[in-house]
This record gives C-alpha cells, structure tokens and sequence, in this order.
C-alpha cells in the first residue's frame, strides 16, 4: 500500500472520526458516541531511538507516529476492522515520513462458521514469541516499536474458521504476497535488487485446533511462499555485483500444544519446512529443516513470572557454504546462511523472559534473552514500562545484540540500540 493511499485513508477517513469522536464524546439522548459507534482508537506516539534498525552508521533517531484504528458494526453479525498508522522515523528528515495499513478486513458469523476477507493478521503458534509456524504475516525488522507484534502487517487473504464444539477447522486463501522485510548491510559494489512472486494465487493454509481442554493444541500446514529471501547473483562486473533477493515456494507441516501442570505453564511448537532444494545441493536456496521450540512458565511470589524456553532446529542435507570454492558465491551464500539461520547443521539455543509488576501492576520490567549455544551469539532486551495515567503510558529499554559477524545475531550488532517512547492512547 503505497503512502499516499494510507494518507487518505487515515488522514482523510480516520482522522476526521477522531475530531468528532472527541466533540460528541458524551452520548447522546441514550445513543452512543461517534466514537463507540466507529469503535474508534489509536494513540500517539513520540520517542528516540539511539540507533536505526537498518545495520547503517546513523544515530539519534527521534521518531513521531500516530497509529489509529477503526471497528464499525455494518450489522449484527459484521464488522470491518481498518488500522494503520503513519511515522516518521527520523525527524530531521522529511522524506522519513511512510505510512501502512496494517489491517482493513470485513469479519461476519454465520452460526458456526467465522468469515474474514482482506487484509488481516494471521499469527499462528503456541511458544512464547519464537513460532516456526508463524509463517503467514510478514513483519518489517527495520520499524523502530518497542513491541514485536507491531511489526506486523496483515497479508490480503480470506480465512473461514467453521467451529465445531471445542474444535475449529480453519482455511486460509493467500492471493497476494508480501515479504518480510529484514535489515542487510550496505556494501560498496554491492547492488541489491528484489523479485517478488507474481503468480501468487496458489498460498493456502489450514489448521486444526483444539481448545477449551486440559491441552490445547493444534496441527497445520501451509503451502506458499517464503517470508524469508533468498540470495542469488544476478549479474558480476569486474568493480560491482548484482545480487537479487529472491522468494521461493515451502511447504510447512506445524504443530503446537499448551497446558497447565500444577504452577507451570508447558508449551511446545515444531514445524518442519520443506524447500525447493530437497538435496541441499543448491546454495542459493534454503535446505529443508525442522524447527522445534519447548518451554514453560511459572509465576513466582505473584508478580514475577520467569518463561524459559529450549530451541532446536536441524538443517537437512546441510552443506557449509564455507567450502564453496567460488569466492564470491561463497561470500553470497554465506550471507544467505546467516539471515536464514541456517549456517550450521545442527543449532540449539535458549530463550529466557523474566518479567515483574510494581505499583498494581503500574509499572512492568521485563529482561529477555535469546541465546545460541552453537555460536554464542545472543540478543538481550530489558525494557521498562510504566502506566502513569489509563491514557498515558512510557517505556525505556535497549536491544543489544552480541556474537561474532558470521552469525544470526551477530549480524545485527550495530542495530543495538537504546530507547525511549512516550505514548497517549485513546
């Protein structure tokens, strides 16, 4: 969605609702608001970030964003949700203003059956924030939020979830797709293009799930395209290389399960990614590989809650792209194998969350970690959250990223960053 479509939509449709909505906040004559009746909300947002998300040698970002959001009842039984915000990232620089529409969906009922057509967030997955099943929203990597899922952005699709007692069969149709977006390094003579699948009406996915039990749990697959590039070379030059960022088709076979054991909270999450290199023989694309994330939680003294997780993931037909001979297919697919996560045969990892409340439940902090045991690469982010009014909320934190350059997080070290938000919500 380019920004000036998101421009009208939240300028031109959004923003007036807000200027009524707080005129005619008060019902009247036993009516709802113009707020209630758009189901309208959103917040404003100011912060600094002490470096960008985009592996470039920038630093202090001030940053400015409203994010709004709309959920009008059209009948009884539907809705149409519409959310987006528009940013500016770095206040110094004009041209730094973007804008998404992260969801606009009609929802509707029909005794069992729940219909959504659109843009929507699809988010898949039972472990705590690591989900090898989580393979139908793209994210963008390079947004400066504090929290994760505001990196999400919702793919157009049509999912139909017909329920039966505790079970929930789900289909979703994919016709459009849309990348991740990750950040890559800059290098001199190195150009990098993108080809984005064009034929992208055969994505589907299903899943099968089971709640309201003693376990709940869930099984799905989906056939589509990868979230996650590859790296081919297009073109070499005597001074200069071409390399294009590439999407191939996968299939996932996923499953979840989650319950309560006492005091503890389990959960596990596994998937296994079928690739077009079956043989592995193939270094610009990825090899298939399993993926397993296993865990619990437990609170502690009522407010403090420690979640630790083990992760596992197995590369088959794995072919170090440390031995290519070519030098620079080496370097390429060397870079491959460090964004894909799949530089080793073998991984295995941890994550570990600890989090505590204050003031009731006022003020949070909360330090999280993943760590690889195969590299000892590792990130860490402490973050700090203070509710000071229902309206008004502030978070510090900081993301530090550490491992040697040829590694998952590694990579990312000169994304650690320090930050700051002050956010009003309405």
């Amino acid at each position: 969605m380019r920004l000036t479509r998101v421009a009208i939509f939240l300028l031109g449709v959004v923003s007036p609702a807000v200027g009524l909505a707080g005129t005619l906040a008060e019902p009247t004559d036993g009516e709802d608001s113009v707020a209630q009746q758009l189901g309208l909300s959103g917040s404003l947002r100011g912060g600094y970030w002490s470096s960008s998300r985009n592996l470039e040698d920038g630093e202090h970002f001030p940053l400015a964003a409203l994010w709004l959001k709309a959920a009008p009842k059209v009948f009884t039984n539907a809705s149409l949700v519409l959310e987006g915000w528009i940013r500016n990232q770095d206040l110094f620089r004009e041209d730094a203003t973007e804008g998404a529409l992260r969801e606009a969906y009609f929802a509707t009922s029909l005794g069992p059956l729940d219909l959504r057509v659109g843009r929507q967030i699809i988010a898949w997955g039972r472990a705590d924030r690591i989900n090898p099943t989580d393979n139908l929203t793209p994210r963008d990597f390079t947004l400066l939020v504090p929290e994760d899922e505001d990196q999400r952005l919702g793919p157009v699709a049509v999912k139909a979830t017909y329920h039966l007692g505790g079970l929930a069969l789900t289909g979703v149709w994919l016709p459009h797709f849309e990348p991740h977006t990750i950040p890559l390094r800059r290098v001199p003579g190195v150009t990098i293009g993108e080809r984005v699948p064009r034929e992208t009406f055969a994505q589907w996915a299903i899943r099968l799930e089971q709640t309201g039990r003693a376990i709940d749990w869930s099984l799905s697959y989906f056939n589509g395209f990868d979230l996650v590039p590859d790296f081919a070379i297009d073109r070499v030059t005597f001074s200069s290389l071409d390399v294009l960022l590439k999407y191939h088709r996968i299939r996932v076979i996923g499953a979840d399960a989650a319950a309560t054991l006492g005091r503890y909270g389990v959960r596990a999450e596994a998937a296994y990614t079928f690739t077009e290199d079956p043989s592995g023989r193939r270094p610009q694309v990825k090899n298939p590989f399993f993926f397993l994330v296993l865990g619990g939680d437990r609170t502690f003294l009522e407010r403090l809650n420690v979640n630790l997780q083990y992760l596992f993931r197995f590369v088959v037909h794995h072919l170090s792209p440390v031995d290519l001979q070519d030098p620079i297919q080496r370097g390429v697919a060397t870079e491959e194998a460090i964004v894909a996560n799949e530089l080793d045969e073998f991984l295995h990892g941890a994550s570990l969350r600890v989090s505590h409340t204050w003031l009731n439940e006022t003020l949070e902090g909360e330090v999280a970690g993943i760590l690889t045991f195969t590299r000892l690469d590792f990130v860490i982010r402490p973050k700090l959250t203070y509710a000071v009014t229902d309206r008004w909320k502030a978070v510090v934190g900081a993301d530090i990223f550490r491992g040697e350059r040829r590694s998952f997080f590694g990579r990312l070290r000169d994304n650690s960053t320090a930050f700051a938000e002050v956010r009003w919500s309405f």
